[in-house]
Order: structure tokens, then sequence, then C-alpha cells
């Protein structure tokens, strides 16, 4: 009951959230980027932002294979990042909730957090950074998991970039992360804290050719350490070498991707080695001022939970096109796969893979410039080579409104 109600005032702060800003807005007209959604208190910038996502109905919210089950569900995400600009440094901080509503099954609720900062200090041919974000949340980890695990990401890195000519630059970064599960929480019979629990230090160089002013090409090579906490023979070290392409916000194509190569070395011996592709990338293209078409692709090594399955190389894209029809409404179409190939230790039958498909669609109306609601219909669908109680189904049936800063 406490859960509860602590739930509820929680969802009734995220609505009061959003009564407050429609007014603030309008009361700050004359000190607010309306392009960019910004507002200034004296020498600081605000971002805010307010969105209610995955209202509707999920049709399987355990993607279970024997009994699936149905319930309402919605979220609220408030969040907000400050800058500010003093001389050469610039400071950024973001902040953001999620507020997680199931209205049968009690236990799928939970109360998301994020956080995350930056420093920014431009000495004209040096500019040395650093950053950390932190997040302590319940959403599903992987495709792989279907259990809503909490778990606390942590993050930091520092580096600089060094300007070498008027088009060229390179830059050194390391970077310290964690990942921790609750202790206690389960997964097909597997702790996830013994299984996942971890910390990974990484170096990268990479030399920066900018060949246009939206278009900047990377040569990037680093080296990863991976050390479990509870599961020793896990660890790990790798070498990647990525060639990666980063295009400017403000050009026609947005985004970066790399295709580059991987050789993953397990410190112990019964660990199997990896040597090959690696890919990762968000890109998003503008086409003729009416379609707009989103990608996301990967292919890496992802640790398993299994006991005795190390890891699997995972695979796969999504893709979103959207098509203005007619005013501020616009129609999407959803696609997407990923592949998991499975390794196992030596001596264990091969796992095979398992492989999930995405499709849907829906429409998007922009109300105003930083108000918009969205309607969509998402089928999933798993299979699995070498156990059909992995296999599931899922539809869901969603719609969401957000406000503030939107991407175009």
């Amino acid at each position: 009951m406490k859960r509860q109600r602590q739930m509820r005032w929680l969802l009734r702060g995220g609505l009061a959230v959003a009564v407050a800003l429609a007014p603030a807005s309008a009361a700050a007209q004359s000190t607010t980027d309306q392009e960019q959604g910004t507002m200034r208190i004296g020498p600081f910038q605000l971002k805010p932002r307010l969105a209610f996502t995955n209202v509707g109905v999920d049709y399987n919210v355990f993607n279970d294979n024997a009994n699936p089950q149905r319930d309402f569900t919605f979220t609220a995400a408030p969040d907000v990042e400050v800058s500010v600009h003093p001389g050469r440094l610039r400071l950024a901080f973001l902040s953001g909730s999620e507020f997680v509503y199931f209205q049968k099954f009690t236990s799928e609720r939970s109360v998301n957090h994020s956080f995350g900062g930056r420093a920014d200090l431009d000495l004209n041919i040096l500019k040395p950074f650093f950053s950390a974000s932190s997040a302590h949340t319940s959403a599903r980890p992987s495709t792989e998991i279907d259990v809503r695990a909490r778990h606390h990401p942590q993050s930091y890195t520092a580096g600089t970039i060094l300007k070498v000519a008027s088009r060229t630059s390179m830059t050194f970064t390391g970077r310290l992360s964690t990942e921790a599960y609750d202790e206690g929480v389960e997964f097909r019979g597997e702790d996830l804290s013994t299984a996942l629990d971890n910390k990974t230090t990484g170096y990268e160089a990479a030399l920066n050719l900018e060949l246009t002013p939206f278009t900047t090409l990377s040569l990037v090579a680093g080296k990863e350490e991976l050390r479990f906490d509870h599961s020793p023979v896990r660890d790990a070290d790798s070498l990647r070498i990525s060639p990666t392409v980063t295009f400017s916000p403000l050009g026609q194509i947005t985004g970066s991707g790399s295709i580059g190569y991987r050789r993953f070395n397990g410190l112990d011996p019964s660990l199997p080695d990896y040597t090959g592709l690696v890919s990762t990338g968000s890109i998003g293209i503008l086409m003729g001022g009416k379609y707009k078409l989103e990608t996301t692709f990967t292919r890496d090594i992802k640790y398993s939970y299994e006991e005795t399955i190390p890891y699997y190389v995972l695979t796969g894209g999504r893709a979103i096109l959207a098509v203005q029809t007619v005013g501020a409404l616009d129609l999407r179409v959803t696609g997407g796969r990923e592949s998991m190939a499975y390794r196992a230790f030596p001596g264990e039958p091969d796992p095979g893979r398992d492989h999930v498909i995405l499709y849907g669609g829906g429409f998007g109306y922009r109300i105003r410039e930083r108000l918009k609601f969205v309607a969509e219909v998402e089928v999933w669908h798993r299979t699995s080579e070498r156990d059909d109680t992995r296999e599931y189904r899922n539809t869901r049936v969603v719609t969401g409104v957000s406000w503030g800063v939107m991407n175009r």
C-alpha cells in the first residue's frame, strides 16, 4: 500500500509539472529560443522536457510463451538539462526520471532515475573534457533478459581534444564504467548480480578529419579491460579499431556510425575468443523535406546471464520511416531484427541462435512547435533454435505525448 501511495503521488507530481510548464513557456516567451526549446534564467540555459509514453495496452507483460498476460501501462518521464558557459568553460547537467505504471501487475511498477554531467574547457589548441553519468533503473537490460531487473550502471570519462591543423585533431579518452544488479534478482533461475556485475576500463585514441562542415571522419583505436565481480572466468581484454563517421545535427544526415574490428581475448583459457567485425551507429536522413529515415544498427559481443553461456554475438538493426502527409501529420512504419549467436564454454553443446523480429506502424501529430502526439502499434516475435520456452509474441498498442526540445 505504501508503494502504491508513493506511485500515485509521483504520477500526480508529473501531471502537475506538465500543467505548470504550459504557462511557464508562455511567460518566458521573450527569453525563450523557440526553435531550440530553451529558456534562460540569468547565466543558466534550461532545456526542460516532459513525455508521457507507452500509454496503452501491453498484451504480454512478461514476454511469456505459455500464458501471456495483458495490462494497461504508461510512463511519465520529465527531465531537464541545465548548462552555463562562464568564459572558456562550459558546464552541463542532465537529470531525468521515469515513473512506470502498470494497472494490474504492481510488481512491474518502478521509479527510475538518471543523472549526468559534463565539463568542457576550450584552451584553443587543447580542449579537455570530463563527463559522468549514473542511473538507477528497472528497465529490461537487453532483448535477451525479459525480467525488469533493478540495475545501476555508472560511467566516468575524461580526455582531451588536441587541435593539430585547421581541419585535423586528435582525441585521447579514458573511461571507467560499472554495472551492478540488486542482489537476489533472478531470471530463469540465474542470479543476475552473480553473472553480470562488472567493471570496464577503456582507453581510446582517435584521429579526426573534418571532411566538410557537416561531416567528420575518425579513425578510433581502443583497448578495454572487462572484469567481473563474481564470475572471473568471464574476464577479458579487447582491442578495437573502428573507422567512424560523424554527421552534424545541422545537416541533412545526422548521427554517427562505425564499422571496424574487435579482438576479444578471454583471460581464462576456457573463455572462447572472438575476432571479427563489429559495428554500431544511429543515423537519421532527411529526404526532400517530406521523408525522414531513422536507423540504428549494431554488431558486437554481449554477455549472457546464463552460467554455461558466457556471451553471444548480437547483430541487429532497426529503421523508422516517417512520411509527412497533411500539415503536421506524419505516418510512420517501423521494422527491425536482432540475431543472438550464443557461444558456449568448451564441452558444452552448441546453444544455437535466437532471433527477435519487430514490426509496426502508427502516426504522429505535431500539435505545437514543441508538443507532439504519437500513436503506434508494435509487434514483437522471438524464436529460439534450442528452447521453445524462450519464444514469445507480444503486441503493444500505445500512445504518447512529448513536450520540450525535439528532433527535427
